[in-house]
This record gives C-alpha cells, structure tokens and sequence, in this order.
C-alpha cells in the first residue's frame, strides 16, 4: 500500500486537499494508495469541509511493505510520525530549503517547484492524465480551499498563474455560482473565533535556527482582522506560553493587510529595519498580505 501523508505538528488545508485528491489520483492510475495523517487539522480545515465526503484515514496497520508519498512538507524532521524514511518513494512540495538533500536520494521522485499551492501540482496531474472527470464538486471544493488559503485569495507573492488558472478549471468543474472565497475564509473566521487561544497555537511555527528569524512565529488568516485585534490580549496569553520572543502574522484579507504583532523589542527592530514599517503598542501594519514564509524569506 502506498502512504499519502504530510507534516506532523499539524495539517492545512493544502496538505489535507492534496493528500486527499493525490491518493486518489493514484488509485485511478491503478495503484493501492490511501491518504493518511496522525496529525491535527488547522482551522484551514473548515467544518463544511470536514462534513465533505472525503476524508482522511486516522487509523492503519502498517506493514514492512508499505511506501510513502509526502506532499506539502519536504523537511524530514517535520514528517507525520508514521513515516520510514528508506521507504519513501516520493516528495511533493513548494517550500525550499531541502532542494539538494532529496535530489541525492536516487530512489525519490521529487517535485520541490516555486507556486502558491501543492494542490495545483496535484490538480494538474489530473489534467495531464485527461482525469478531470473524475474530479467532482466535493473534491474540487477541497482543492480549490487549498489554493485560496496558500495564496491569500491570489493576493500572495508566491501565487503563480498556474494557481489562478487551476482555480478557474476547478471553478467551473465545480458549477458555483457564488464567491466562493468569501465564503471560505469567512467560515474560517468562524472556526478560528470558536477558540482564539487554541487556533492561535495551532498554526504557530518553532525555529531553532536563531538570528533575525522568530523563535515562535503564528500566523492566523481571516477575512476581517477587527474582532482578533479586539481581544489581542488572547494572543499574548496563547504566544506567552512558549516563554520566548514571539511574532503573529494576522493575515486580514478584507481591507488586504498583514497585522505585525509582537512584544520583543529585537524582533520589532528587525521587521522594522526590514519593511520600513513602525510598531505602535506591539502592532506594526504592513500594506499588502504577506505569509509567514514570505516574511522569513525577507527577513533572511
């Protein structure tokens, strides 16, 4: 059987769509795949796509036999636990870093590209193998999520149109006659608000590389910014946990806008340096959206 998984601190909605959709792919090519995560879902994973009637499995027996496939995530120490390293046979990804260490692996067929979402390299296998038919209104919702959240709704740097134009096929696949992005991301919001303190450290990243890079970085996307920055008080009790210097990126798509937040005076004069902006109590306001793997890659 072959393993279709992802990260181990938590899973997007990227991750979770790809997954979903690659395992599939491979069972229409004819092999046994299944998408598979130990791993907790982010509030990406919004409750209408939860009751989607595709899923993940939580729960498998493993054998010696069984290969993996990784998508969305190409840094080992970050694999779901259930992974065998010398049993891979496959990284699918658009972080880099890891570039050089999986193309010496001779055995792994490695797809590392520069765009905005895994879930368009999948969709587009699809595509190339004539298989869109098999890509119904539940299956493009999932995709179509994953591209929405990994580019901000088209508004990130690292959207590609590739990403544009997948999303578009799958529009139509889909037959929508809505905004469906507002739609999304307002559903997020909803799930985010449920529990603030508990998404706020289910999307937050540790870095033990030091220098300009955040040891704690959480990022949170949501389509109106006001009722977060309203209770940021949830944010500081959530990061104070972790007991070191800490950012937020509070990614606000509705007026297209990244919200810096941050206690650390050394952390504040890094992102101040770099972006020419100004923190004013613990908040700097960017101009445009920007991810938390933008602002690293800036920052570096």
């Amino acid at each position: 059987m072959i393993i279709v998984t992802s990260g181990s601190r938590y899973i997007d909605i990227d991750a979770y769509a790809s997954i979903i959709a690659y395992a599939k792919f491979l069972n229409l090519k004819g092999k046994n795949a299944i998408a598979y995560s130990s791993s907790p879902l982010n509030e990406s994973v919004t409750t209408s796509l939860k009751n989607n009637k595709y899923t993940i499995s939580r729960q498998l027996d493993f054998t010696k036999d069984d290969k993996f496939i990784i998508l969305d995530v190409s840094d080992p120490d970050f694999f779901d636990k259930s992974v065998d390293m010398p049993r891979i046979i496959q990284v699918i990804d658009h972080h880099y870093g890891f570039e050089n260490y999986w193309n010496s692996k001779s055995n792994v067929n490695t797809i590392i590209e520069k765009i905005g979402s895994v879930a368009t390299i999948i969709f587009e296998l699809f595509e190339k193998e004539n298989l869109l038919e098999n890509l119904d209104k539940d299956l493009c919702l999932l995709l179509m999520s994953a591209i929405l959240d990994n580019t901000l709704n088209f508004k990130a740097k690292v959207t590609t149109s590739r990403d544009i134009e997948a999303y578009k096929k799958l529009e139509k696949l889909a037959n929508l006659n809505f905004n469906y992005a507002k739609f999304y991301f307002n559903e997020c919001e909803q799930e985010i608000n449920k529990n603030l303190k508990y998404a706020i450290l289910n999307d937050t990243k540790l870095d033990n590389t030091g220098g300009k890079v955040p040891t704690v970085f959480a990022q949170l996307t949501v389509w109106d910014s006001s009722n977060i920055l309203n209770n940021i008080n949830l944010i500081y009790e959530a990061l104070g946990t972790f007991k070191k210097p800490w950012l937020m990126n509070l990614i606000s798509l509705k007026d297209g806008k990244s919200y810096l937040i941050s206690n650390d005076k050394n952390i504040k004069f890094n992102l101040e340096t770099t972006f020419n902006c100004k923190f004013i109590n613990d908040i700097a306001v960017l101009s445009d959206v920007w991810l938390r793997k933008e602002i690293i890659k800036k920052l570096l």
